[in-house]
């Protein structure tokens, strides 16, 4: 039964949520008609894209769609069964070994989203020995695998070097430490600085777990994500299909050793039904079209600087972004919300943020930027955003 305590914690959220509905101001689980490339339809109506996680612009790509739909007329819509058990074909063993010859590693293991790729392998290889440290802004899907995790978690001040050091230092004898951050952080579209994370993650003898979900495919030299980026090599790579792949899904990257023991300890990966092979297809389709098209790339970083060097023109606050995440400083959760409406009616979909998602009065966009918008929507989009933010009175 639904006691008045569950009561009270379901009107928690709800209330609000119907607040937002009955002003208008609620702009979640828009019903998208299109696919997302650099523009889509909201209830069929055209509108620029700066919400979607299609970094190249691979989603929907007709070499892809080829791939999948071969592949469904051979597999069907799902294997119907795990990994371990009826859930592996031929294509899983495939992507699994392109995306380890591709990421530079020995062996790759695929799991059913990215979330579930960070909460299966932080769980199962932090047990009651271990030390978990993680970054105070990590994304909920780490936070959420930190807790999963038998071991001591400790949480450091973001981007604090003094801090991590200070908690490898006080728990120097710990017989296992794992530290896990994000390699570009989704909210701020900051990169962490990996370099001094490994330096210390060697001195004191831990392991590193990165998540490249926001990297994957445009920073380093080979799109390996933050950690090429800075040339090194965490012990635990983390990725997803969802953005840059176009697809869904995620995957760690590692030795041999880690691999085979969460192919046989991860419960996300043994107890969750595999990977629709279709899915499997247009993922090695687009890995594929990555490698084969750096025009892809290039596109990507032009449409970033041009954004983000037009935001800053325009009095912006973009909180010091160098990749394609760029968060936008609005301030007050009124104003983001209305300006999300408005923005939404003039054909621009950006997504908000608003407290309790980031502090108080440091409501935001986060916009991300893709390789499929043309120069003009570009344009465009910052222009449509100073005209909001001038009527709100939010530019810097």
């Amino acid at each position: 039964m639904i006691t008045d305590e569950y009561a009270r914690t379901l009107a928690s959220v709800n209330d609000r949520i119907r607040d937002l509905k009955d002003s208008g101001y609620y702009t979640f689980e828009m019903p998208f008609t299109a696919a997302p490339g650099g523009r889509s339809e909201i209830d069929h109506r055209e509108v620029i894209m700066l919400t979607s996680g299609n970094y190249l612009g691979l989603a929907g790509h007709p070499e892809i769609n080829k791939a999948v739909k071969d592949a469904l007329d051979t597999y069907g819509t799902g294997a119907c069964g795990a990994r371990l058990n009826n859930g592996t074909t031929v294509l899983h063993l495939e992507l699994e070994e392109k995306l380890a010859e591709w990421m530079g590693t020995e062996a790759a293991l695929t799991y059913s989203s990215g979330y579930m790729a960070n909460l299966g392998t932080i769980s199962a290889l932090c047990d009651g020995d271990t030390v978990v440290i993680t970054d105070q802004i990590n994304h909920m899907s780490i936070l959420d695998g930190c807790r999963l995790a038998e071991g001591s978690v400790k949480i450091f001040q973001h981007n604090s070097m003094e801090k991590l050091e200070y908690i490898l230092r006080r728990n120097a004898d710990a017989r296992k430490k794992f530290v896990v951050v994000d390699g570009v952080y989704s909210m701020d579209g900051e990169i962490a600085p990996l370099d001094d994370i490994h330096r210390l993650t060697e001195q004191y003898g831990a392991m590193l777990m990165v998540d490249e979900a926001h990297g994957t495919g445009f920073l380093g030299e080979n799109g390996r994500g933050a950690g090429e980026h800075f040339g090194i090599v965490p012990d635990i790579t983390m990725g997803t299909f969802s953005k840059t792949f176009g697809g869904v899904g995620g995957f760690v990257t590692a030795n041999r050793d880690i691999v085979e023991y969460l192919r046989h300890s991860a419960h996300a990966y043994m107890f969750n039904a595999s990977l629709p092979a279709p899915t499997v297809a247009g993922v090695l389709k687009a890995l594929e079209l990555m490698r084969r098209e750096p025009w892809r790339t290039e596109k990507l970083w032009e449409n970033t600087m041009r954004f983000r060097s037009g935001l800053i023109r325009a009095g912006f606050e973009v909180l010091g972004s160098v990749t394609p995440v760029i968060p936008i400083l609005v301030g007050d959760d009124i104003a983001a919300l209305r300006m999300s409406k408005e923005l939404m009616a003039d054909g621009l979909y950006i997504s908000g943020a608003i407290f309790p998602a980031v502090p108080k009065g440091r409501a935001r966009f986060r916009a991300t930027v893709t390789a499929a918008m043309t120069t003009e929507d570009v344009d465009r989009a910052v222009e449509l955003l100073g005209d909001a933010a001038r009527r709100h009175n939010v530019l810097a």
